[in-house]
Parts: C-alpha cells; sequence; structure tokens
C-alpha cells in the first residue's frame, strides 16, 4: 500500500493493526513499513524501536523467524554506515529467541533480563553508552562478548550460562556484577577491565575460569564463589590481578607468573 502523502499517525496506526494480523506476511509487512517510517521520521525513531522491540519479545508470535528476522533488521541499523539508527535502546525482557547477533552495534542501553536466547550469542565489540542487564537471562549457546565497551553498569545476577562464555578483552567501565551467575561450560575473561568493582559472588564455574591479563581497578567480590575446574590468573605487579578474602593461589611450577585460585578459608568470607 502506497505511503506517498500520507500522515506519520495514519501509517504509523496502520502498521500497528498489521502487526496483529493473522496472516505472516502482513506482519512482516508491517515490520518494513516501520522500518521505512523510522527512516522519514527520524523524531519518532525511539518510539518505532521500543514498538519493534515489543514485537520481538512478544510470546504470541506464532513464526519465530518473524522474530528473527526483525531483530536482524534493527541489528542491522544499529552498526554504523549510512542508515544507522544512532543512540537507540533495546528492550528484549523476557524475549525467547533463536539466537542473538548484536555484534559492532552500538546501543544507548541494552536489556535482556530473564531473556532465553536458544542459540549463540554474537556480542564481540558491541558498544554500549549506558547499562546493559541480563539478570536471570539464560544462554543454551556459546556466548561471545569479546572486546566490548560497556560503559554503565553491567549486571548478569543470576544468568545461565549453559555453553561457553567468552568475555575476553571487555572493558567494564562502571560496575559488574555476575553474582549467582551459573557457568556450566567454559567462562573466558582474559585481558578484561573492569573500571569499577566487579562481583562473583555466588558464582558457581562449572568447568574453567581464565581470568589471566584481566584488570580490575575497583576490586572483586568472590564471597561464596565456588570453581569446580581450574581458575586461572595472572600477577599483577607484587599481588594478583584475581583474589579476595579466603582466596590463595597455587603458583604454577613451569611460570610462576600464573597460578590457579585456591579457596584457603576465612572467617569473614562464607563458602
Amino acid at each position: 500500500m502506497s505511503t506517498q502523502g500520507r500522515a506519520f499517525p495514519e501509517l504509523f496506526a496502520e502498521a500497528l493493526n498489521r502487526l496483529g494480523d493473522p496472516m505472516p506476511h502482513q506482519r512482516m509487512g508491517a515490520v518494513y513499513t516501520l522500518e521505512s517510517l523510522a527512516e522519514t521520521h527520524p523524531t519518532q525513531l525511539s518510539r518505532i524501536v521500543d514498538v519493534l522491540c515489543t514485537y520481538v519479545r512478544s510470546h504470541g508470535e506464532p513464526e519465530p523467524a518473524l522474530r528473527r528476522n526483525t531483530l536482524s533488521m534493527l541489528a542491522g541499523h544499529l552498526r554504523p554506515g549510512p542508515r544507522f539508527w544512532p543512540q537507540q535502546s533495546l528492550d528484549l525482557t523476557g524475549a525467547r529467541l533463536s539466537a542473538l547477533d548484536l555484534s559492532d552495534c552500538q546501543l544507548r542501553t541494552l536489556v535482556l533480563d530473564r531473556a532465553v536466547i536458544a542459540g549463540s550469542s554474537q556480542l564481540q565489540r558491541l558498544s554500549v553508552a549506558g547499562p546493559m542487564m541480563a539478570r536471570q537471562a539464560t544462554f543454551t549457546g556459546d556466548v561471545w562478548l569479546e572486546h566490548a565497551a560497556i560503559a554503565g553498569e553491567v549486571r548478569f545476577d543470576g544468568a545461565n550460562f549453559q555453553a561457553d562464555a567468552w568475555l575476553g578483552g571487555a572493558r567494564f567501565r562502571d560496575a559488574a556484577s555476575f553474582a549467582a551467575v551459573a557457568f556450566e561450560g567454559h567462562a573466558w575473561f582474559s585481558r578484561c577491565e573492569f573500571d569499577g568493582p566487579v562481583d562473583f559472588a555466588e558464582a558457581v564455574f562449572r568447568r574453567s575460569a581464565g581470568f589471566r591479563g584481566a584488570v580490575a581497578h575497583g576490586g572483586v567480590g568472590m564471597a561464596g564463589t565456588t570453581f569446580l575446574g581450574p581458575a586461572r590468573v595472572s600477577r599483577a605487579g607484587e599481588t594478583w590481578n584475581v583474589a579476595g578474602p579466603g582466596w590463595g593461589v597455587v603458583v604454577d611450577p613451569d611460570n610462576e607468573s600464573v597460578g590457579q585460585l585456591l579457596w584457603l578459608g576465612a572467617v569473614d568470607s562464607p563458602r
């Protein structure tokens, strides 16, 4: 249907109605209409992105491919380029996704609270100017957050990483919390930089954990943390880069600059 000469309110309302149409091609057509409106009415951009996020996280959409295509379209506009949509926030609270690819995207905020991502999560080089929230999220596939830059608070409290989590080289400029996170696969924090405090309280690492080269300027919280596999750390001057009350380090006999965390026990740090 032609949009020429028609006002934004009419076109926007029509697209919203078509998102509830029983025919899949009508719903996808509505998504592309909203994309077109976002480009021709930049003052309405955030409003349209919010509507598209609502559609992606809707459990009433019976076609997973439509949610996947909508999110792919959004991600394409959130990467710098000729059709870049700057300073946008994604709220995917409770979304059920077959995969997530926000690699190289630039966002204002990102919310993945209670989301379930059934496939891989590609978040390499993701840049978030504000907070990133993924509390109680479930990631069934591998997660790549390598070389991401998050300027605001980061909270993964209670999240479940059922496969490997690769966060090497990520930069967290504010407080970061991985409290009560279940890392079922390998967890790699090598060369991460934490400008604020980072908390792993009550987190469980079921396989190996790598912290070599990580820098924690604001201290590391490890009250009740459990490592069921090796947890590798490295020297930072006269101390170790990751440690906490009650934790010691077993030095590698072949390389004194690296070692493995070992729980020694402390009255004020419950295990």
